[in-house]
């Protein structure tokens, strides 16, 4: 389920009449220049037809008839940007409307390794800090703080949690009390979230993702993606896991956001090739860091932060294996002593 820009569906049951609430799911894929449309409907439909309008304009809507195709893949150039839906006919002759989304075919920032970058989760932010990427948070950054990052030639990652409830987020009210687990081990007012349950937390995770559209943002740093390992208050598996973390790196590339891996290191070989580089703390507090190298491999980013260690416990060996660590304060406040 995605979030339907009410004017487009206006228009769209304007410009076909007799369009009735129904399950017929529509699916999107980006990879590069290449979007992959796929829909479906527990009942048999036929006759479908593509409907599309410019993102974020929304008109002029036009129509492609499909007969009974089910999938649609083609190559755009960098810049286009689309709504998209489908419908079908029933064997009573009702049309049915499909989810509306969209997508923006957009050159995704893949940061190699060694790349310079600041970690702030507090505000104000520092923007004299040399570094190439800056992570910052995405609900309290204001959209002129990062044009301002953009106007210093900064990309600008947004931070949000993926996976756990914050009640202090402005739409935690629209969080189902059902998907709502256990408090995390050292954030007390934290609740794990139940990432199985998809079709009620994708509109939510969707709606933040749109939120780092509207706001100019690069990327995305999803937190909290490593439930099955912790006491979530659900019987999360591992393959639940994948599954989640693998929608939220699509979802991420749909809209032209480039998506980082958020520790789960015990899961970096299974989703290295679907993230453009991964964030980690306290690696070598740990003795796991060998587990990050996938990345390098992949000529793909690692940024990472240790907290207790002092620079000359770790920066070294960092440097060596290729990583962009530094040291920072626990509440990420502006203040950093890097390895580069």
């Amino acid at each position: 389920m995605f979030l339907i820009p009410l004017g487009l569906l206006s228009l769209v049951l304007l410009a076909t009449p007799g369009l009735a609430n129904s399950p017929l799911t529509l699916r999107l894929t980006v990879q590069d220049h290449k979007v992959t449309a796929s829909w479906q409907a527990p009942f048999p439909l036929s006759n479908y037809v593509l409907y599309y309008a410019p993102y974020p304009e929304m008109n002029p809507i036009q129509s492609v008839p499909l007969g009974e195709l089910t999938r649609l893949s083609v190559e755009l150039p960098y810049g286009a940007a689309y709504y998209v839906a489908v419908s079908g006919e029933d064997l009573y002759g009702q049309r049915h409307l499909s989810n509306i989304t969209y997508f923006r075919i957009k050159k995704i920032w893949h940061p190699s390794p060694g790349t310079t970058w600041q970690w702030q989760l507090t505000d104000p932010i520092d923007l004299t800090v040399e570094a190439e990427m800056f992570d910052i948070d995405l609900f309290e950054t204001p959209k002129e703080i990062i044009q301002a990052l953009h106007q210093r030639g900064r990309i600008v990652i947004c931070y949000f949690s993926a996976g756990t409830y914050e009640p202090w987020r402005p739409d935690a009210p629209l969080f189902p009390r059902e998907i709502i687990g256990n408090p995390l081990k050292d954030w007390p007012e934290e609740r794990w979230l139940d990432i199985r349950r998809l079709d009620l937390l994708a509109p939510l995770m969707e709606a933040r993702l749109d939120l780092a559209v509207q706001k100019g943002c690069d990327g995305v740093e999803p937190d909290n993606v490593d439930a099955y390992q912790n006491k979530s208050g659900f019987p999360i598996s591992d393959k639940d896991q994948l599954r989640y973390n693998r929608w939220l790196a699509q979802a991420a590339h749909q809209r032209g956001l480039s998506v980082g891996l958020k520790n789960d290191l015990d899961q970096i070989p299974e989703l290295v090739d679907e993230f453009d580089w991964a964030l980690n703390e306290e690696c070598f507090s740990y003795e796991e860091c060998e587990k990050l190298l996938p990345f390098i491999k992949a000529g793909k980013a690692v940024f990472g932060v240790e907290y207790e260690l002092s620079r000359e416990e770790f920066c070294p060996e960092a440097n060596r294996m290729g990583f962009s660590f530094m040291k920072k304060h626990w509440e990420l406040d502006a203040w950093q002593e890097p390895c580069w």
